[in-house]
């Protein structure tokens, strides 16, 4: 039976590496290496972490952007849309409105003159050949009228048509017609409106 040796060793110095003969020496760090280890280490996981999000939060802001454009896109389609149709309604519902009260407005001798006279404005004075053509209803309102404009058209007649509403009114020169009829305005502000 063989017993081993025991002794004891003691070093002037604490050893910074122990290994064994014949084996491969065990590494070892000191621990202001350990703390450098764990601090760079710390670092570079952060380092790490952080590239990783801001790659993901770019991508978020990506996806984001491109969701975002899409939905502008249609808001802005939709808009377009809806002024489209404003403007293919509001000049027809203006003039549905205006036909309306227009229509209810009652047909007398001052508005019958106010017409003629807005008609007659656009033409010179002195014109020869002037006709204003007038419903009967409204010709018989303005009955002695054409006395007081004969000063401006010294040939101006007044002239009956069947054709006309009471409040519209033409005015023949021999440079053409103006046209004073109801209908013929609004169409007009339409017009103007579209």
């Amino acid at each position: 039976m063989s017993v081993a040796a025991r002794s004891t060793l003691f070093f002037s110095e604490a050893p910074k590496s122990v290994h064994l003969t014949g084996k491969a020496p065990v590494l070892s760090y000191s621990s202001e290496e350990l703390d450098a280890a764990v601090r760079n280490a710390y670092e570079k996981g952060a380092r790490e972490t952080r590239a990783q999000f801001e790659r993901e939060l770019n991508q978020t802001k990506e996806e984001a952007l491109v969701v975002l454009n899409g939905a502008l896109s249609k808001v802005v389609d939709r808009h377009a849309e809806a002024i489209g149709m404003m403007r293919s309604l509001v000049p027809r519902l203006v003039t549905e409105a205006t036909a309306r009260v227009v229509s209810s407005i009652p047909v007398d001798s001052a508005l019958v003159h106010s017409v003629v006279d807005d008609l007659l404005a656009d033409v010179a004075p002195g014109a020869e050949n002037v006709e204003v053509q007038l419903c009967a209803e409204d010709a018989a309102k303005v009955a002695g009228f054409e006395l007081e404009l004969r000063h401006k058209f010294p040939s101006l007649r007044l002239v009956e048509n069947k054709d006309l509403s009471p409040g519209d009114c033409l005015v023949k020169t021999r440079f053409g017609v103006l046209d004073g009829r109801m209908n013929s305005k609004l169409k007009a502000v339409e017009a103007l409106l579209s």
